[in-house]
């Protein structure tokens, strides 16, 4: 389904309706789709607009959400596969990639890539939905990223100022690390800027200076992913961060420290962790042999 529109504010029902049902297919819970659209209420305010009607007075939105609530509730929703973008992955992609790793957009791509798994990046923390989305007050910028050495860079600190945890504070500075070996960020973002230049805007952009937006860097992924033999179908931008607490979890890191990694206000990370079922099945075997 799609709705096409220049300039939504002021929003319609219409347009409530076909937005709840995107995020609901999408696999958001009916909460946080009240969430989206209390802060499309808040945007609208602050445009000086009227203010947008509540949920209670409009009916068909009403309705839209409360079959939406049964829905989720009756189990009858197709549950999003969102496969763990493992190291293993990450080399069958770099593998995809081919000679296009020293072009341009392949530069981007890997840096990209590289920073959303070791940083346990949301997409869209690094990227923008569209290009007419973007503001230098919200979004990745020229600037928002700095190494400790141009010439031999050692670490990569990338500055959010704002992610879905924190849309109000001061942002937070994730920094990467050189890892010595192909899957490196450190590397794959001092090519990317060598490449890319200091011009201001947009951070992550192609050969031709153009943004690099989600919808377009996913749809590069699942390409590389399909050449390299892999489901593409069944992974998506979390799988990145899925992966990455797979892969810390994998190495015995702390609950705590993948918690603080991934930047959780709770315990919900632990849902992203995908356990091998054999390693699931050994657990068994050792908990049998305790005294």
């Amino acid at each position: 389904m799609q709705y096409n529109v220049s300039d939504p504010f002021p929003v319609t029902e219409k347009l409530l309706c076909y937005f709840s049902t995107k995020l609901a297919d999408d696999g958001l819970a009916p909460q946080t789709i009240k969430v989206y659209l209390s802060a499309i209420r808040s945007m609208q305010l602050s445009l000086g607009l009227p203010p947008p009607r509540e949920e209670s007075t409009l009916p068909v939105l009403k309705r839209v959400l409360d079959g939406i609530r049964r829905v989720r509730a009756s189990g009858n929703r197709t549950p999003r596969i969102r496969m763990p973008i493992t190291v293993t992955v990450l080399r069958q992609i770099h593998t995809a990639l081919g000679a296009r790793i020293s072009e341009p957009d392949g530069l981007a791509f890997w840096a990209i890539a590289t920073s959303a798994f070791f940083g346990f990046f949301r997409l869209g923390e690094l990227l923008i939905g569209s290009e007419a989305e973007y503001t230098s007050a919200s979004h990745l910028s020229w600037g928002d990223v700095a190494l400790d050495s141009r010439a031999v860079a050692t670490l990569v600190k990338i500055h959010l100022k704002k992610s879905k945890c924190n849309q109000f504070g001061a942002g937070a500075d994730i920094l990467l690390g050189r890892t010595g070996c192909l899957l490196c960020p450190v590397t794959a973002m001092v090519k990317f800027i060598n490449c890319r230049g200091d011009s201001s805007g947009y951070f992550f952009i192609d050969g031709e200076k153009k943004p690099i937006t989600k919808p377009r860097f996913i749809a590069q992924l699942r390409s590389y992913m399909k050449a390299a033999g892999l489901p593409s179908d069944q992974f998506a931008g979390h799988s990145f961060r899925i992966g990455a607490a797979t892969t810390a979890a994998k190495a015995g890191m702390e609950d705590s420290m993948i918690q603080t990694l991934g930047r959780w206000h709770s315990a919900a990370f632990l849902r992203y962790i995908r356990t091998p079922h054999d390693r699931l099945a050994a657990l068994s075997v050792s908990l049998a042999g305790v005294d």
